[in-house]
């Protein structure tokens, strides 16, 4: 199956962006959009996940801060940006969540803030707010609308959203944590964005939830699917759930992927075709690091230098230009990378020496650069954007920096201090504020 999605006009593509801007989805193989008066009437569609983008113009902090230093010591573990949530780890395995918490995907039932215009409100936190849970955790993923992550006893659990099984297909939804069943642990978990997908501590792989287009690996590409066993012929290190589709690193660093996968750019469209089980990227080098996201995939070798392939339409794949491509292509940068992160329409990595980088749409200042130094537009040269990596402002030192399936963006630094920058409309940043774009990167505030 092929399918051709448009790519063009004004955007940001994420969840529930903007408090202004509104989603509206009565079926969920139909989109409607009610756009706020103060909204452009033009915007992106791509599978499932889309939204509106506002006029409203990035703001610039970059005056009123001239040098941005990483000031005192925190204890944050690992950051995972999701849609308009964002979730961390504290190195005493404690879980924080903040943001929209209309699907209880923050893990917690009391919300005290709303979020969202006027006739559309709904429940969000602002600042950090603990999973309410004695379950001490190692590793978090946030997806679209839901959120997942791996306990110290390697036990899974979930949150949130259950609309297409993505927690479990015996659960209601909601902030209560549901165990994913195994009997023998896990090591890592992803939550794409309405499926999700775990690596056993065995090398096996199961992933379950929305499976419209075979991102669930179980060879069919219909309806919403429980726990299932993807049958990859290597041992599994580690799995990242993207918008509908997946990919997975063997062990030796062999990539498979399934699900929506890219084809070409024609006429103003992105065509892809529907793959439920899993191949090899063709021309892939052996990968360390594999993130996905809403539509590009990018990974690094071991060497650190990068790679991105698939659709391009804001320069995310790195590669100084926004063509896409079925296999992938070097990073225009000589930088050697120890992490690097795919979500929306943005990219960023953590160089050697662990200064940040970002790519791709900066509509919102999810790229964490002065809008002054973005002399490239994209989309109908309207769209400020990078379309090779650009510095992120201040003079931190990360080390790991995550961007979802919205338009912010956070990153860990050295001295375990965490920081946001980009929409923050749902309270996704973290540092308290609501509703305006921000390109410096904001400390989150301690809990």
């Amino acid at each position: 199956m092929v399918r051709a999605y448009v790519v063009t006009g004004r955007v940001t593509l994420g969840y529930s962006q903007l408090e202004v801007c509104r989603r509206v989805l009565p079926e969920p193989t139909r989109l409607y959009y009610r756009m706020h008066r103060r909204c452009r009437r033009s915007f992106t569609l791509f599978p499932v996940i889309l939204a509106a983008a506002c006029a409203e113009p990035t703001l610039s902090s970059a005056r009123r801060f001239a040098v941005l230093d990483d000031v005192g010591q925190s204890n944050w573990l690992t950051v995972s940006a999701g849609g308009d949530h964002t979730c961390a780890v504290k190195t005493d395995g404690a879980a924080y969540c903040w943001g929209s918490n209309r699907n209880g995907q923050l893990g917690s039932q009391r919300s005290d803030t709303l979020c969202g215009g006027k006739g559309s409100q709904f429940a969000c936190v602002p600042v950090p707010a603990p999973v309410q849970t004695s379950v001490r955790f190692r590793s978090i993923s946030a997806g679209a609308t839901h959120t997942c992550g791996i306990a110290d006893t390697g036990d899974a659990y979930c949150w949130g959203s259950n609309n297409s099984a993505e927690l479990s297909d015996l659960s209601r939804g909601g902030p209560a944590l549901v165990r994913v069943q195994s009997s023998l642990g896990w090591t890592q978990i992803s939550a794409g964005y309405s499926h999700s997908c775990a690596v056993r501590s065995d090398g096996a792989l199961f992933c379950w939830g929305s499976n419209d287009r075979g991102q669930v690996g179980n060879g069919s590409a219909s309806g919403a699917a429980s726990i299932t066993r993807v049958q990859i012929p290597n041992p599994v290190a580690s799995v990242s759930a993207g918008q509908q589709r997946t990919c997975a690193r063997a062990a030796a660093g062999a990539v498979y992927c399934w699900g929506a996968v890219w084809l070409k750019r024609e006429g103003g469209l992105e065509y892809t075709r529907t793959q439920a089980t899993p191949q090899l990227v063709p021309d892939s080098p052996a990968m360390t690091h594999l993130s996905v996201g809403s539509l590009t995939t990018c990974g690094t070798d071991a060497s650190g230098f990068a790679y991105c392939w698939e659709a391009n339409p804001r320069g995310e794949m790195g590669t100084g230009n926004s063509e896409g491509s079925t296999t992938p292509q070097r990073v225009d940068s000589n930088l050697e990378f120890l992490q690097i992160t795919a979500g929306l329409l943005q990219t960023c990595g953590v160089a050697a020496n662990g200064t940040g980088y970002c790519w791709g749409d900066d509509t919102f200042g999810q790229l964490g650069v002065s809008p002054s130094l973005l002399a490239e537009r994209c989309g109908d040269q309207v769209l400020p954007c990078s379309t090779v990596p650009t510095q992120i402002f201040g003079r931190q030192q990360f080390t790991a920096i995550s961007t979802g399936f919205g338009s912010h963006t956070c990153g860990i630094t050295t001295r375990a201090n965490l920081y946001c920058w980009g929409l923050g409309a749902s309270g996704q940043r973290g540092d308290g504020t609501i509703g305006t774009a921000q390109s410096v990167p904001v400390k989150v505030a301690q809990p």
